[in-house]
């Protein structure tokens, strides 16, 4: 089944590593994101004095086909850009993936202790599994 929009991001996901997303949909152009650690266990963000990774505000651009998420709060922190591939060519399998990338503000050099809470950034796969 061919997803267009903001829809191909919808569903459950799990990476390599056992990091999981759990994606759902809002709005057209806004989801809810949950990251959750290889136990299924929602990530504490120290830096927003312990919330859970859970229903994380995330932007879809259709235009550009951008879909980022926050990290922490709009405008600060850190942002996790997911990237869809229908055939992902550096899956061993092919299948449909998102990529993963984490980026942050310039301003706020002190997040750089916080990037191993998200694990490696391995690619992750959609799967049935919750």
């Amino acid at each position: 089944m061919l997803r267009t929009g903001i829809e191909q991001f919808v569903g459950f996901w799990v990476s390599e590593s056992g990091y999981r997303l759990r994606i759902r949909k809002v709005r057209k152009d806004q989801a809810f994101v949950d990251f959750l650690d290889p136990r299924g266990a929602p990530i504490a963000r120290p830096y927003m004095g312990g919330a859970p990774s859970m229903k994380m505000i995330a932007h879809y651009d259709d235009y550009n086909e951008d879909f980022r998420v926050d990290l922490w709060e709009e405008g600060k922190g850190f942002i996790l850009h997911l990237d869809h591939e229908y055939d992902y060519v550096l899956d061993s399998q092919q299948r449909e993936a998102l990529e993963a990338a984490i980026s942050r503000y310039e301003r706020d050099r002190f997040l750089d202790a916080y990037y191993s809470l998200f694990g490696p950034l391995d690619h992750f796969v959609r799967t049935t599994k919750q």
